[in-house]
């Protein structure tokens, strides 16, 4: 089964004013940039937009890339909606590890 590096970019739909107070107080848990199996979500306190990153293993095929992104988004609408954070714009691209070719001198 390959495995999918996926980031998702989206944006805060103009969160009101406690929804604000909670993201600048939930920002320092959400620091990590690392690709995982659970993903983990980045934002700075502007607010402005925020990255997911995660690493997801799926069925070799035709549509492998899709279905990474797929559950990449999933997973990234789950913590926005588990945390009530108002988002638009998803974006996600994905890059196969198995094709990633790695030169050693």
């Amino acid at each position: 089964m390959p495995t999918y590096r996926v980031l998702v970019k989206g944006k805060f739909d103009h969160p009101d004013e406690p929804t604000k107070a909670r993201l600048r107080a939930d920002v320092a848990g959400f620091q990590s940039l690392a690709f995982s199996e659970e993903g983990s979500f980045y934002f700075t306190e502007a607010l402005g937009s925020f990255t997911f990153r995660c690493s997801v293993e799926v069925p070799a095929g035709p549509s492998a890339e899709h279905d990474a992104i797929a559950e990449a988004e999933f997973k990234t609408l789950e913590v926005l909606e588990r945390q009530d954070y108002p988002f638009r714009d998803i974006q996600s691209s994905a890059t196969c590890m198995d094709d990633i070719k790695i030169r050693r001198r």
